[in-house]
């Protein structure tokens, strides 16, 4: 009995082991603390080298709008055009770049997806094409720029649909979870394509939409696939977990919105 004792307080009390202990929890603090303030240098970094370039490129759109007005000879404008087109580009790289660097920044909290739809269509020029809000009244557990996604998703239905002119939002509730379904009515998605629409930097314009979106939803605990037909228009469908999705109004029959 009093050998075991001793082992036990040997092991218990060993100043050896309260060091290494000891050493290593300050070792963890101290690279914990690093690390923090790594991150801080890159956010700081990011977002002043990202405002500062966004000033100048303003500046050099702004210029090129007027040589526009000001300049007759096709061949010359051409060559604007194709700036302004990479200056665009740029600027839109930019934009997704801080939403990616802003992700899982702020606490999710519930969002009626009435209003997620509504911001994203204010920041885009939809082109006549009308917006068909049919899931019901619901809400989202989600951090708050949430609304990108629907802007990303709606933004590649205008720029690649080619012929698009409804873009469809509805509930399917019939699987293990439930699932946002976004539809157009477009050229759709090759299928030898609708995994590499989500890798970064695969498409005809950034090649940071759909990557972003992706990204954005699994920092909220969601996923995203697309399930479209060729001919037919793209089909997204998010499928959330049941605790990050809620009906604000029990109703079985949603009511539809149509916008444009």
């Amino acid at each position: 009995m009093t050998g075991q004792r001793g082992r036990t307080q040997e092991a218990g009390d060993d100043p050896a082991v309260t060091d290494r202990t000891h050493a290593s929890d300050q070792d963890t603090i101290r690279m914990q603390r690093e690390l923090d303030l790594a991150q801080k240098k890159v956010q700081v970094v990011g977002s002043v080298t990202r405002h500062d370039i966004l000033n100048q490129l303003t500046a050099i759109m702004g210029y090129n709008e007027l040589l526009l007005t000001m300049i007759k000879e096709e061949n010359i404008r051409n060559f604007l055009e194709i700036e302004q087109r990479a200056s665009d580009k740029i600027r839109r790289i930019f934009a997704f770049s801080k939403v990616f660097q802003l992700m899982g920044n702020e606490p999710p909290r519930w969002q009626k997806l009435g209003a997620l739809v509504r911001l994203a269509c204010d920041e885009l020029d939809l082109r006549g094409i009308s917006i068909r809000e049919e899931a019901g009244d619901l809400s989202l557990f989600a951090e708050p720029q949430a609304y990108k996604i629907f802007s990303y998703l709606f933004d590649n239905a205008v720029r690649h649909g080619q012929r698009t002119t409804m873009i469809r939002l509805a509930m399917d509730q019939t699987g293990a979870l439930p699932v946002i379904i976004i539809q157009d009515d477009g050229v759709g998605v090759p299928p030898e394509n609708k995994e590499k629409i989500f890798e970064r930097g695969f498409g005809k314009y950034t090649g940071w939409g759909l990557f972003v979106t992706r990204e954005l939803l699994a920092v909220n605990g969601m996923t995203i696939k697309e399930t479209g037909t060729v001919g037919s228009g793209a089909r997204f469908e998010i499928t959330i977990p049941k605790e990050r999705l809620r009906f604000d109004v029990k109703s079985s029959r949603h009511e539809t919105e149509d916008r444009s």
